[in-house]
């Protein structure tokens, strides 16, 4: 094995969380290497929705704004409109106060990798990282070489080695996979006999513990599943199909190519990190417990993460504690929250036709949306509206 490249941060996954945080730190002086498995662009299941919190977010980190984005081709379509279902029922609809962004994450994710790269990030790509010393702060990769870092940050996905290293035990395994979301999707180019649609759409009922979602895009539409595997019995790609029917795709002939790919849904780890490393994104389990919502909670983890970095360095070791404290506080009380929501809404919902979600929308419309978009938190749903979490100052 060749001479070990030294870094101050080792930056493992390339995807939002990770480029997030290599392009923060690498704005700051430090000695970063962003390393991923596959070239970007590449292909990501994912329905592509940004949020008022995530765009407001990114707006802050990057110093942009909406109108760069778009000129820039991040974002490829807004909505104003949105629609909810009960299998073939409308039960809601309504304007957004604010909109929804829709992004194509191979675009999306290639940008913030470039992003990094231009801040002075070394990006190793492709390169995969077969084991991880996180006591040591070293990454061994398939090609020979081997990473040495004062702190790693995992930000490799759902199936992360870094946290995998964290966890080594198969019960902490067992329960990290207990609570993954299963999903499927595809997409619907537009054409002669398919229109862009005018409204984002969710739909409740095709499978217990679960929930689709029809959303427009710049060239296609994107419809996907998302669903609870440990709560359904039934067959997922047959309810798949049914839904896919609704959406006016009803023979064999004309179905596209179904994608799938597990996402955290209520996983998220309370212990995140260790004196060398530090899990962001998915890879910690940062995802929405009701609607899946990941990109917010990738760009929010990775700055909490560089912060921390940012403030300990060269004491690296305090910096794993003060992240802990911070997630805890600005991420992981909220996602205790949403997941509460999510089983009140789910217990039994399918059975009774969702009808405690049908009297919320048809009551608390405004209020419900605010807290999807992230202009209140589902722990003060019913309280006045409050900004999203603050940013620390640091990057104001």
């Amino acid at each position: 094995m060749s001479r070990p490249l030294a870094f101050d941060i080792a930056v493992v996954g390339a995807g939002p969380a990770g480029a997030t945080a290599a392009w923060l730190l690498a704005r700051q002086g430090f000695q970063v290497c962003l390393i991923d498995k596959q070239i970007f662009p590449r292909a990501k299941v994912c329905a592509g929705l940004l949020t008022w919190k995530t765009t407001r977010l990114i707006e802050e980190l990057f110093q942009t704004n909406i109108s760069q984005l778009k000129n820039d081709r991040v974002i490829d379509h807004t909505c104003l409109n949105y629609r909810i279902f009960y299998r073939h029922t409308e039960i809601a609809r309504g304007d957004l106060d604010t909109p929804f962004h829709f992004t194509d994450r191979r675009t999306y994710d290639a940008y913030w990798v470039t992003r990094a790269k231009a801040a002075g990030a070394n990006v190793l790509a492709p390169a995969k990282v077969v084991r991880v010393d996180h006591e040591e702060g070293v990454l061994d990769l398939s090609d020979r070489q081997r990473i040495k870092a004062q702190i790693i940050i995992g930000a490799d996905g759902v199936w992360s080695k870094v946290r995998s290293a964290l966890q080594p035990a198969p019960a902490a395994r067992k329960r990290w996979r207990l609570d993954l979301a299963g999903t499927l999707e595809t997409r619907l180019p537009y054409d002669g006999s398919r229109r862009r649609p005018s409204f984002a759409a969710l739909h409740f009922g095709h499978v217990p513990w679960g929930y689709g979602w029809s959303f427009p895009g710049a060239t296609h539409q994107t419809i996907g599943m998302c669903f609870l595997p440990r709560k359904n019995n039934r067959q997922i790609k047959q309810s798949f199909k049914a839904f896919l029917a609704l959406n006016g795709l009803c023979s064999d002939a004309c179905r596209p190519a179904m994608h799938s790919h597990p996402l955290p849904y209520g996983n998220y780890l309370g212990c995140s990190a260790t004196k060398r490393a530090l899990l962001v994104g998915d890879a910690c389990g940062l995802a929405d417990p009701l609607l899946g919502e990941g990109i917010y909670y990738a760009h929010r983890s990775a700055a909490l993460a560089a912060q921390a970095i940012t403030d300990c360095a060269p004491d690296w070791h305090k910096a794993a504690g003060l992240y802990t404290e911070w997630l805890h506080k600005e991420i992981l009380k909220d996602l205790r929250w949403i997941r509460t929501f999510r089983n009140a809404l789910f217990i039994g919902g399918h059975h009774r036709r969702y009808r405690g979600l049908k009297l919320c929308l048809q009551l608390f419309p405004k209020p419900l949306e605010a807290a999807v978009q992230g202009k209140r938190s589902f722990r003060r749903l019913w309280r006045a509206s409050r900004p999203s979490g603050c940013l620390p100052p640091f990057y104001k």
